[in-house]
């Protein structure tokens, strides 16, 4: 018999244009002129399931600066945002199988976007793509605003069992590896919150600063330049270990939950068809970027892990051992997204 859902509460055919192919967000990447443009067409595409001006697009921004001296050849972010990363999902698998295209994306949903939509998806991750390397890593952390009195995770829990009005997390999208650790934590802690979903961590951390919504669980990447601003507190984050860009915050384990974990990582993937040759002519680039010190501390500036990249197997493995501790979960759940 399917476990309860943690209850939600609400909050207050043309292809479309690749970003910089046309010039202006290239000359914004400083990677092409117009001029140059037209004159070559050999640069690589790569996709990203999310809007301009966020966390992962920076994330993409900052390999493609990085990527054409290694590459050989320059890089265009392209921007799909939408369906829980299936618009650009499905770029890639219907797109060229020569390695000119690749998708960069948290790894969670090759596992979590098969198990929550029974139809509509057209595609296998699993089966369609393969992984190139992995590029960065990222956790989840619990937030209160500013002024709260709960400094520590322990004096929120407690407020939290004691006033139901306190137990209320905002998250930021459903349907996500962030959704189900955030019901495990509600779970787990014993507080009965309510989950408040939100369209983003931008409107969820201003009602957080302004005390709507009384904590919010996302990701390192959202919290980090809010909490060294004094603006939110992150009162535990939930990787094995502290994250890179908040060293003075405890993880969940520190905080005594030691089942409380939780970490994603960004990886690039391919279209599985794509000769072995090229897969590797990529991987080579990433881990020879990734070893920059100039791009590792842009990324914990931003609130990344970093890492020094991997081979294809080893984002297997990685992604094969997440979906084995998250999918009982997602199941009991019942959890269905369609």
């Amino acid at each position: 018999m399917p476990a309860p859902h943690v209850p939600l509460l609400p909050a207050a055919g043309l292809r479309r244009r690749r970003i910089a192919v046309l010039g202006g967000a290239l000359m914004a990447t400083g990677l092409l002129s117009r001029t140059a443009l037209a004159q070559s067409r050999d640069y690589a595409t790569m996709l990203l399931p999310f809007p301009a001006g966020g966390a992962g697009d920076f994330l993409a921004r900052l390999l493609a600066e990085k990527l054409p001296a290694a590459l050989g050849r320059n890089v265009v972010v392209d921007n799909r945002p939408g369906g829980a990363t299936r618009i650009a999902g499905e770029a890639l698998k219907n797109g060229p199988s020569d390695g000119s295209m690749v998708l960069v994306s948290p790894v969670d949903p090759m596992f979590i976007v098969p198990a929550i939509y029974s139809v509509g998806t057209r595609y296998n991750p699993m089966r369609d793509f393969k992984p190139i390397s992995d590029v960065a890593a990222l956790q989840f952390g619990i937030a209160v605003p500013a002024d709260s009195a709960h400094r520590t995770l322990a004096q929120y829990i407690q407020a939290a069992r004691a006033q139901p009005s306190q137990a209320n997390v905002g998250i930021s999208v459903t349907g996500s590896l962030l959704h189900f650790l955030a019901m495990e934590f509600v779970k787990q802690t014993a507080t009965n919150g309510v989950l408040v979903p939100y369209r983003g961590g931008a409107p969820m951390v201003t009602d957080l600063i302004g005390g709507q919504v009384p904590a919010a669980m996302d990701a390192t990447t959202t919290f980090t330049e809010y909490h060294r601003a004094g603006k939110i507190r992150v009162l535990a984050v939930s990787g094995a270990r502290r994250a890179d860009s908040l060293p003075e915050v405890p993880t969940f384990v520190e905080s005594g939950f030691p089942h409380l974990t939780a970490s994603s990582r960004y990886a690039v993937y391919a279209r599985a068809d794509v000769p072995a040759d090229k897969l590797m002519a990529w991987n080579k680039a990433l881990r020879q970027v990734l070893a920059d010190p100039d791009l590792q501390a842009r990324l914990q500036k931003t609130g990344y892990d970093t890492v020094p990249g991997s081979s294809p197997d080893a984002v297997s493995a990685a992604v094969d051992e997440m979906a084995q501790r998250w999918l009982p979960v997602i199941q009991k759940s019942g959890f269905k997204a369609d």
